[in-house]
């Protein structure tokens, strides 16, 4: 158990020769610098003892770099990273006690299972009785106990990622990393694997440092998630914390599923009143939202209104809309729509019967207080 500390972290790939350069160049890459393309860049986190906090982002972002920093696989460029209060930029991967497990398993094909999970323990050169001790107590924790006979290729996906897993358990690192370790897994797995992972979180009570581009993994696994976008931090904050105020237009878009729709309106202050102006409708916003834009004396301006799908609903009265599309999704219909030309989604559940189809003129409202409010720099304004 450990806490973990990075400082600035940044991470450059040199290009490898002039015609490298000028392609990152010319295609305007977010990441391109002088030196490189910089994969994580300015990256200062704390992670405390026995917290589970989850990378997350979209392929690209530098979240997978982070993570094999952190276990000494690449170096920084610039930066450093503290375990337990001790420097490590120089220290070997092998002496910093961290364990990782990778999407891909990484098991040796031609090991049973108990030897699998056995191998790090017997290069420690451990005495045979605490391996088989250890082994077998991972093995129960993980419901392996009756595959430690068997080799990798006899186990289904789901099995093989609890072996890599047990293999690093049975070490008792101070710091578990995992990178994307469901991302081969079917839908049914993953699922079953995130239940199976928060209960080993519960039995371990260590520190975590989680990879994933899945959102829905990150909302169901982190104590804490951290977005990245080219590189950097975006927000950090509980998974509540980050879907109930996004701090920029990425963040609200990423998170949530069906994510947030968004549409260009008007702020507008009538009376001492703030407003939100959309399709010919003027909705009033929360009281809160109104302390917080006249303590910033926020002018009238154009804006983007967010919205998620469950926040929409279908009234007598509203915002034109015309219904493109009835998706059947178990217990909700996704209903896609078009607001002035403007492609949305609304949630509805199941067991209401709406009776909608395809070329459907409706009319929607939403509650002030459910709506989000990004200026022209993508920063959310409250």
């Amino acid at each position: 158990m450990a806490d973990l500390k990075l400082v600035n972290i940044n991470k450059i790939f040199p290009f490898g020769d002039s015609s490298e350069r000028k392609k990152a160049e010319e295609s305007k890459n977010p990441l391109f610098s002088e030196d490189g393309i910089a994969a994580v860049k300015d990256f200062s986190v704390e992670i405390a003892d026995r917290e589970f906090v989850v990378l997350v982002g979209p392929s690209g972002c530098g979240k997978s770099t982070t993570l094999r920093m952190i276990a000494g696989l690449e170096d920084p460029t610039y930066g450093e990273i503290y375990i337990d209060g001790e420097l490590v930029n120089n220290i070997p991967p092998k002496k910093r006690d961290i364990s990782m497990v990778f999407q891909n398993y990484a098991l040796f094909p031609h090991m049973t299972v108990y030897d699998n999970m056995a191998f790090g323990l017997k290069m420690r050169k451990a005495p045979k009785a605490e391996i088989d001790k250890k082994v077998r107590e991972a093995a129960e924790i993980l419901g392996l106990t009756e595959y430690l006979g068997r080799k990798p290729k006899a186990l289904s996906g789901g099995q093989r990622q609890r072996v890599a897993i047990g293999r690093s358990i049975v070490r008792e690192p101070k710091i578990f990393l995992m990178d994307e370790p469901l991302s081969n897994l079917d839908a049914k797995l993953r699922s079953q694997m995130r239940t199976e992972i928060i209960k080993l979180r519960r039995k371990l009570n260590t520190t975590f440092v989680y990879v994933t581009h899945d959102q829905t993994e990150a909302m169901t696994l982190g104590d804490r998630i951290i977005i990245m976008k080219d590189g950097m931090i975006q927000q950090s904050g509980t998974p509540q914390e980050v879907f109930n105020h996004p701090e920029n237009i990425f963040v609200a878009g990423f998170i949530g599923t069906p994510q947030m729709n968004f549409f260009p309106a008007r702020l507008i202050k009538k009376d001492g009143v703030f407003s939100v102006l959309i399709g010919g409708n003027l909705v009033p916003l929360s009281d809160e939202t109104n302390r917080i834009l006249i303590k910033k004396n926020s002018p009238d301006r154009d804006i983007t209104l967010g919205i998620r799908p469950e926040h929409l609903y279908i009234s007598e009265k509203g915002v034109p809309a015309k219904v493109e599309l009835c998706e059947m999704m178990g217990s909700n219909h996704l209903i896609h729509v078009l607001i002035e030309g403007v492609p949305a989604i609304i949630v509805i559940p199941t067991i209401e019967d709406h009776g909608l189809s395809a070329g459907d003129e409706i009319c929607l409202s939403f509650d002030g207080a459910k709506a989000h409010l990004f200026g022209s720099d993508g920063r959310n304004l409250v």
